[in-house]
């Protein structure tokens, strides 16, 4: 069985090489005719076909008949091809005639009045949607550059994370603007306190110099000496009087102290306040952009 099967594979294959070589040499025969014999009629070639096909039906036999008749339906099919293929391309010619027809028609513009008036229609009708288009990007161009312009502006403003960035900066200069000026008035203060020391040193140097220089005089004769104890008295009586203005002056400066630091106190609690209202407002915050994430990928599931 295998060596009847590999003998009518090998016969398959020889009347299949035997077609291919006799379709490449009737293909070559056809041209070479046509190309030298250009009068030669169609029919002739299917004579020849027929006789070909013929001769292959003198060679059918009872082994070799299921190959031929596959032979057959090839070259019948080959020959539906070339045929539909000249069809084709007959029909090609024939479309490109009626459209180079067509195309002289259009291009010698004489197509009569109606042909006329339909062009001068169309060109109208372009005219105006060029001019129509021409407004809609200059309406555009506007748009886009107050749209710019809003990106801008809505770019200017800080976010929340900007914001809070800003204030923890200004809460830091403003720390540090305040450190530096209690350290300038503690410089003024301590200025303001020596200079009143020395002016009141320098008085006591005057007053022990003039008592030095005056005591010996003084002390000359008892008229003198009443006089320098009355003016010993009375500068007594304005070393008094000074002390009790400083005294004031003091018990003013620290009545002050006092209601600063009253007040400073007020304004840590103050602070106190406005740093936890500030962190409430934070964590409500993000709990509102938490619920409103949520919200969005609720609507977009449904």
């Amino acid at each position: 069985c295998v060596s009847v099967f590999v003998f009518f594979f090998c016969l398959f294959v020889w009347f299949l090489c035997l077609f291919v070589l006799y379709d490449c040499l009737s293909s070559i025969f056809v041209s070479f005719v046509l190309c030298f014999f250009p009068g030669m009629q169609a029919r002739q070639y299917s004579e020849r076909l027929a006789a070909e096909m013929a001769k292959l039906d003198a060679m059918e036999t009872d082994e070799n008949r299921e190959v031929l008749q596959k032979l057959r339906g090839l070259i019948a099919l080959n020959e539906s091809l070339k045929r539909q293929e000249q069809e084709f391309k007959a029909h090609c010619k024939e479309e490109m005639g009626r459209l180079k027809t067509e195309i002289a028609k259009l291009s010698g513009g004489d197509g009569g009045p109606e042909d006329q008036e339909r062009r001068d229609l169309i060109a109208r009708q372009y005219d105006a949607d060029q001019a129509k288009m021409q407004k809609i990007r200059q309406v555009l161009a506007r748009r886009n550059r107050q749209n710019a312009l809003l990106q801008r502006k809505i770019d200017e403003v800080p976010s929340r994370t900007e914001l809070s960035q800003y204030q923890r900066r200004f809460v830091e200069l403003y720390s540090q603007v305040a450190s530096t000026l209690t350290e300038t008035r503690q410089f003024y203060t301590l200025y303001n306190s020596l200079d009143d020391t020395k002016l009141y040193l320098q008085k006591e140097v005057n007053l022990l110099n003039s008592i030095h220089d005056n005591f010996q005089q003084a002390m000359s004769s008892e008229a003198n000496k009443k006089q320098f104890l009355n003016q010993m008295e009375g500068i007594v009586e304005g070393i008094k009087n000074n002390r009790a203005k400083v005294d004031k002056r003091r018990q003013d400066e620290k009545a002050r102290r006092d209601d600063s630091n009253e007040k400073y106190l007020q304004l840590v609690d103050q602070e106190r306040l406005y740093y936890k209202t500030v962190r409430d407002f934070q964590d409500e915050c993000s709990k509102n952009d938490m619920l409103v994430r949520k919200l969005r990928a609720a609507g977009k599931m449904d």
